[in-house]
């Protein structure tokens, strides 16, 4: 005669299986976002392809965006392509050579559409679960977003990084070396997906581009109200009611951020580094000699 389970066998083959499953499921999503960090530390390396095969051709790093409106202390630009930022100038050298070709360089950037709306792959974090689509809706328009900004410098202010308003960064003004001097990092979309517009992007006023197109690592967040106020870089949050976390650089991935560095190497940044060590990566001649974290 076939015996059955009794209740407690029962009780303890779910609790076993409960089990498994709670040491599972932490496994899965640890490989899973190992292998998310994985993409973006290539995505990275791509873009920083992109900005030396630019920079080949030019002489120059692109700068954040172009602005004929000067204030600040702000270099004169050497072209006329308003806010239209640094991730369209190196599409030809990113396989979108197409796109590059279909924009109107001569008018407006903003509501260019449908090129404005367009997602690119490369500019995207897939660690960044919120926006499926990776579109943000700012009045009627679409637009498309960016889970990378450039290396601004300290601030906003400061134009001493690689890619600011105006910049014309060459090979030669890196007197710090381009292995120790940072290009670009990662800052997800705004909460509200509102800041970070990868075609084009300003900012809030003077409308130089920060954390929209490029940020500083200890950023001023409000230069023209009187008084200034900064950011660091540390943890952030996609639940950000009040929108401060668009003002540092931080990641979706667990105690860091992968920074892309003027070599071409691409290193993953703790938020424990320590802001003076952050700040002298960033600038390009401030002539330090900082310790650096692994490449990959």
């Amino acid at each position: 005669m076939r015996r059955a389970f009794t209740l407690i066998e029962l009780l303890v083959v779910i609790a076993i299986i409960a089990i498994l499953i709670g040491l599972l499921v932490p496994a899965v999503q640890k490989v899973r976002e190992s292998a998310n960090r994985t993409e973006c530390v290539n995505k990275l390396k791509q873009i920083g392809l992109a900005l030396h095969q630019y920079a080949d051709r030019e002489r120059a790093f692109p700068p954040a965006h172009t602005l004929t409106s000067l204030s600040y202390g702000a270099p004169r630009p050497y072209d006329t392509k308003e806010y239209f930022s640094w991730m369209i100038r190196i599409l030809p050298y990113l396989e979108q050579t197409d796109l590059y070709h279909e924009v109107k360089w001569d008018q407006w950037p903003w509501w260019q559409h449908p090129f404005n709306e367009r997602v690119l792959a490369i500019y995207r974090c897939n660690s960044d679960h919120r926006a499926s689509d990776y579109v943000g809706k700012f009045g009627e328009d679409l637009v498309a977003l960016t889970g990378y900004m450039g290396v601004s410098g300290t601030d906003q202010l400061a134009f001493n990084g690689m890619m600011y308003v105006n910049s014309k960064v060459a090979h030669k003004h890196v007197m710090d070396g381009l292995s120790n001097t940072m290009l670009a990092g990662e800052r997800p979309p705004s909460s509200d997906l509102v800041f970070g517009w990868w075609f084009a992007g300003s900012g809030l006023a003077p409308y130089f581009g920060a954390t929209d197109v490029v940020l500083g690592t200890n950023e001023i967040t409000n230069p023209g109200d009187g008084y200034p106020k900064r950011d660091i870089f540390r943890i952030g949050s996609a639940i950000d009611p009040s929108a401060e976390h668009r003002w540092h650089f931080w990641s979706p991935h667990p105690h860091g951020s992968n920074f892309l560095f003027g070599d071409g190497a691409v290193r993953f940044v703790n938020y424990g580094i320590g802001q003076p060590t952050l700040n002298a990566l960033a600038t390009r001649d401030g002539g330090e000699t900082p310790s650096l974290p692994p490449a990959w």
